[in-house]
């Protein structure tokens, strides 16, 4: 599987995050989201093959915050929104309910976890369509990072994963009817990435392919060519003396200056040296 970070993304934050996962996988602390979407992105790069393209930590909106990892393959759109809550919850069409602790009833749980997996495919639809981009129906999937997490399904809206159900998800995509071919899969990616990164795009109609997709070819530069200058034929110049014109005695303070100037400075590096 081929992974697309953002470009906001430094190597030194990303080695500092895998340092920070060890640790606390090691020290079983580990209660980041975002580390949380690590390891589920790990398992995937080892379950895709190269037909699959994951584009993460993408800002797609101008005011919008990080969009979940969206997967993009010959099965076709996903996005992967993952949580690293624990705990007894109920999933019920779009609604979602947690148990109390102390009464054990379930109440509603805010954040409400399906539905804000299903706007983020909802608003992939809606940015995909204002830039005229074509595609698949996309497919919103709620992934638990966490063991400890429980959940009674009663017709969810979404697709719900568990941890130990990963490896299912993932032999499912890969064997999944397929309805984006390479070119399309390329497209779709490019494009996702290119509304993240605007500063990547190229004008509408220069240098694009059939899918219109931006060929990010090489400019040609044309050879920088001088005017031609005729020069004279006759190139003697006056000798220096005649030119600047300086009397006998103009020439004879000249010179006494400059011995005089070399004498202070031969004078000042003896001084210095003696001093050291």
């Amino acid at each position: 599987m081929k992974l697309i970070e953002s470009a906001q993304k430094s190597a030194e934050t990303d080695r500092i995050k895998m340092v920070a996962y060890q640790l606390g996988r090691l020290l079983q602390f580990t209660n980041s989201d975002e580390l949380a979407e690590d390891a589920i992105v790990a398992r995937f790069m080892r379950g895709l093959d190269d037909r699959f393209v994951m584009l993460r930590n993408l800002q797609l909106e101008d005011n919008g915050g990080i969009f979940p990892p969206i997967l993009v393959g010959p099965s076709g759109l996903v996005v992967l929104t993952v949580s690293r809550v624990r705990g007894f919850y109920k999933a019920k069409d779009d609604t979602w309910w947690e148990m109390d602790k102390s009464t054990h009833q379930y109440i509603a749980a805010h954040p409400n976890l399906l539905r804000q997996a299903k706007n983020y495919a909802q608003k992939l639809v809606e940015i995909l369509d204002t830039h005229g981009k074509s595609h698949p129906d996309i497919l919103p999937v709620l992934v638990f990072a966490n063991a400890g997490v429980h959940i009674e399904t009663v017709n969810p809206a979404i697709r719900i994963v568990l941890m130990d159900g990963v490896e299912n998800l993932i032999e499912g995509l890969v064997k999944g009817k397929e309805v984006l071919q390479p070119t399309e899969i390329n497209f779709l990616s490019d494009s996702l990435e290119i509304i993240a990164n605007s500063e990547k795009a190229v004008p509408v109609g220069e240098e694009e392919d059939f899918f219109g997709r931006d060929l990010l070819l090489p400019e040609k530069k044309v050879p920088l060519k001088l005017p031609e200058i005729p020069l004279p034929a006759d190139l003697s110049l006056p000798p220096v003396e005649e030119k600047l014109k300086f009397t006998r005695k103009q020439w004879f303070i000249l010179e006494a200056l400059l011995v005089l100037t070399i004498l202070v400075l031969v004078g000042a590096i003896i001084y210095v040296l003696k001093v050291l």
